[in-house]
């Protein structure tokens, strides 16, 4: 009778413990087996935007006008100061901005007293283009930095951009 029992608990210690884990195998193995865990690293997980999203951009050749857009996410802004273009491709084309507005006047904690753009944000630039590289497109690099109003500045970003002749 003893053996009846022992094996009856054991069987019952058996079942117990499958559904316990049946039960505790979803949740723990969600981010056990991820390369990294769930969220680290991640914009998300801090509850940012990644930078891409926060500031749009989007560029138009135009002639020899190239133009850059930015759709600045509410509780966002770009710094004024800190937009740099350059010109890949063709070599040793030269760029001459036309048009960068004026900022709204803001003292940052760590930049002091700067000038922040938000909202939408368009810079235009002149291009020193033959009528051939205009027909080829250009490639520039962009680079921008800005801030979330929550609490993070977001360290300088380069994007670069392929454009072709816009009709």
């Amino acid at each position: 009778m003893l053996t009846i029992r022992t094996s009856a608990t054991k069987y019952r210690l058996a079942l117990l413990t499958l559904c316990a884990s049946l039960l505790v195998t979803p949740y723990a193995a969600a981010g056990f087996f991820d390369s990294k865990p769930a969220g680290f690293g991640s914009a998300s997980a801090t509850g940012f935007l990644p930078v891409e999203q926060a500031f749009a951009l989007e560029g138009r050749l135009k002639g020899t006008t190239l133009s850059l857009h930015w759709q600045v996410k509410p509780e966002h802004y770009l710094y004024r100061s800190r937009f740099k273009v350059q010109v890949m491709l063709p070599e040793n084309a030269a760029i001459t901005p036309l048009n960068i507005p004026r900022g709204q006047a803001f003292h940052d904690e760590f930049q002091g007293d700067v000038e922040i753009l938000r909202d939408r944000v368009q810079l235009d630039y002149q291009l020193d283009l033959t009528p051939q590289q205009q027909a080829e497109g250009v490639v520039v690099n962009v680079t921008f930095q800005g801030c979330a109003e929550a609490g993070l500045c977001y360290p300088p970003h380069r994007q670069q951009l392929n454009l072709v002749q816009h009709q």
